[in-house]
Formats: C-alpha cells, sequence, structure tokens
C-alpha cells in the first residue's frame, strides 16, 4: 500500500465507513457497552500493533529493525497502548488528560503516519504484514474520534493547547530514555524521533532545514497547533450532526451538554 493511490483511498473510506456505522450502532446503547466495544478494539490494536512489531524484528528482510531500537516508545506505538486504559476511564483524575492527549496529538499522529509513512512501509502489498502498519495507525485516527463522538469525551477548546503541553511532557520522558539507550544499549536508538527523521514525512523536511538533533522537531509545536484546533471544528460539526440524527441512547442518559458549557 503505498500514500495517495487507490488502494490507500479505498482502506480509507472503507476504514471510515466502519467507524460511522460502529457509531451509528453504539449511539443506542448504554455507555458501559460503548466503552467496552472500544476498550476491545484498542486492545486488539495493540495486540496487532505488538504482532506486526515482532514479525518485522524476526524477519531477515529488515536487519535494521531490532528489538534493542524497536522499544514502544515512538509515540505512535505509546498511543496505541494508552488508548486501552483511556477506553474504560471516567471520573479518574488522569482519564482527561489521557484522552486530551490521545484525541489530539495521538489522532493527528495516526493521521499524519498514514498519510506520510516511512520508505519501508510504502508498496507493501494489501495482504501482507506490512499493511498492519495502516491498520494500526489508523485505528489510532479513529477510536479517539469514535470516543469523542460518542460523548464519552468532551474536547474543550483549551485542551488543543494542553495536548501538548502533555505531548512534551511525554516527550522529555521518552528523550530521557532515548539518551540512556543510546549510552548503553544500542547507539541507533531514536525513539520519537529525536535524532534523525527517518523518513517521516514533515520530520524530513523540518530536519532538512535544520540538522540539530531534538532541536529539529521544536517548529512541530507551532506547526501543529493550528490542526489541532482544525480537529476540534470537524469534531464540532460531526457531533451537530449526530444531534441531528436523533435519539443517541435508549438508556437514560443526559444528552451531550451545549457547547457554552464546554468552552474554556
Amino acid at each position: 500500500m503505498t500514500p495517495f493511490t487507490t488502494t490507500w483511498a479505498l482502506y480509507l473510506v472503507l476504514l471510515t465507513a466502519a467507524f460511522v456505522g460502529l457509531w451509528a450502532v453504539l449511539r443506542r446503547h448504554s455507555v458501559r457497552t460503548q466503552r467496552l466495544t472500544l476498550f476491545g478494539l484498542a486492545l486488539a490494536n495493540w495486540g496487532i500493533s505488538t504482532w506486526f512489531t515482532f514479525d518485522r524484528i524476526a524477519s531477515h528482510r529488515f536487519p535494521g529493525f531490532t528489538f534493542s531500537t524497536n522499544w514502544p516508545l515512538h509515540f505512535c506505538t505509546l498511543a496505541t497502548i494508552l488508548l486501552v486504559p483511556a477506553m474504560l476511564a471516567d471520573r479518574q483524575r488522569w482519564a482527561h488528560p489521557l484522552q486530551t492527549l490521545l484525541f489530539f496529538p495521538g489522532a493527528v499522529a495516526g493521521i499524519l503516519a498514514l498519510a506520510s509513512p516511512g520508505t519501508s512501509y510504502m508498496g507493501t502489498h494489501v495482504w501482507s504484514m506490512g499493511s498492519l502498519f495502516y491498520v494500526v495507525h489508523g485505528f489510532n485516527a479513529a477510536i479517539p474520534f469514535t470516543f469523542a463522538a460518542l460523548g464519552l469525551y468532551r474536547p474543550r477548546w483549551r485542551d488543543a493547547a494542553l495536548s501538548l503541553v502533555w505531548f512534551t511532557i511525554l516527550g522529555m520522558i521518552v528523550l530521557g530514555i532515548t539518551v540512556l539507550a543510546r549510552a548503553f544499549v544500542d547507539p541507533h536508538a531514536n525513539y520519537m524521533y529525536f535524532f534523525g527523521p527517518e523518513g517521516a514525512g514533515i520530520l524530513v523536511l523540518l530536519w532538512n532545514a535544520i540538522r540539530i538533533p531534538m532541536v529539529y522537531e521544536l517548529p512541530l509545536l507551532p506547526i501543529i497547533y493550528p490542526v489541532l484546533l482544525l480537529v476540534l471544528v470537524v469534531q464540532r460539526g460531526l457531533e451537530r450532526l449526530g444531534r441531528a440524527a436523533g435519539p443517541r441512547r435508549a438508556d437514560g442518559a443526559p444528552p451531550l451538554a451545549p457547547d457554552a458549557a464546554v468552552v474554556a
């Protein structure tokens, strides 16, 4: 599969249709059913990601893809893992920050990976293991959107900026681990691409312009912020369409709060 081809576009259409259909079914069920269903999908997605990763590590066709450079510390892999507890989190203090991180940077990272994967993921056969890369990243984007569309997470305008704060904190933690890994485990460890873009789309452009490890990623924050706001605009529009579609659930749950109640 290669971005911006007929096969790739068909996959995105099918993925979107599948999750819209899932939303249409789940919106008439209880919150418990909604959470458990999305939890199951997130858990399956994590399983697919793990299977795909270890298959690639074991393959002789990718000698540079080793276990020592593929700990689950890339942001998309972390998002895949964190989606599992996020689907069940409700009133815990950490629930909203976690869901904010996954809805904004997490979903956007998934979309960017679909549009601009590394060169080793381009041209893969639809039925090959390599295509699971597109499945995992597609789910990373679709699951948070479905979660929000069902009203289980209510993104606020200020959450777009706060998500970058949580992303930066997570990045600092991963950077510390990466530096230690490069010093004591494998000098090629490059989690969250701090030390080079490895063919990842916009990061290649930034690297060609700056070429300073870690520093070259700093422009991402102001670049991505308008994109996060656009994501929220899209979500609000879909939410209004959902309201117009009729009653949501038959379990007596209250309707979504009006926008004014959540705008900060």
